[in-house]
Formats: structure tokens, sequence, C-alpha cells
């Protein structure tokens, strides 16, 4: 009965990254201008780090933006990538969940 408890409080715990870089992936499909609103309260969430690096190239953004739209192929490979890791990581949370709920119905069966 405990190995089923600590099994299920594993699987739980990992779920939660998941969901949430789940969600970070699905930003990739909002508007411009709702992404970097979103980036640039990521690290308010975030727990306050003393080793800060400054940017070193206060334009770079603006320049992939500007690459992006230059070269439709690289934005389509970007997208596809994206849509792969999106697969993959509702496919992992999706295994899991299931992993996690067959836990619980067993610790139920006996």
């Amino acid at each position: 009965m405990k190995v089923e408890a600590v099994k299920k409080t594993i699987l739980s715990a990992a779920l939660i990254p998941l969901v949430l870089f789940e969600i970070y992936l699905c930003t990739a499909f909002l508007p411009d201008t709702w992404q970097r609103a979103i980036d640039d309260h990521i690290p308010d969430i975030l727990a306050r780090s003393n080793d800060w690096t400054p940017v070193t190239h206060p334009l770079l953004s603006q320049e992939i933006e500007q690459v992006l739209r230059e070269h439709i192929g690289i934005r389509i490979l970007l997208y596809a990538i994206t849509v792969g890791l999106l697969i993959g990581n509702a496919w992992l949370i999706r295994f899991l969940w299931r992993l996690r709920g067959n836990t619980q119905t067993t610790s139920e069966n006996r």
C-alpha cells in the first residue's frame, strides 16, 4: 500500500512540469505581442536568482523575428518542431495519467 502511494505521488509530481511545459509550448501559437508579454512576466513567477547575466544583444528578439519573416521555411520548420513537441508531451502526459489511474485502481482492488 505504501509503495502504491509513493508511486502515485511520484507520477503526480512528474505531471506538474509536463503540464506547465505543454502550456508554455501552446504560447508559440499566440500573437507576438502576447508572447512577449508572457515572456516578460515569466521571471516574476520563477524564483529569483543571483546569477543574472545581462542581455548581450539588445535587439536579438527583433532580429530573430525579422529572420523568421524573411525565411518562411525556417518559420514552418519551427512550427513543425513545436507541434511535434506538443504531441510528444501530450502523449507522455496521457501515459503518466493512465499509469497513475492504474495505480489507483490496483490499490483499490486489494
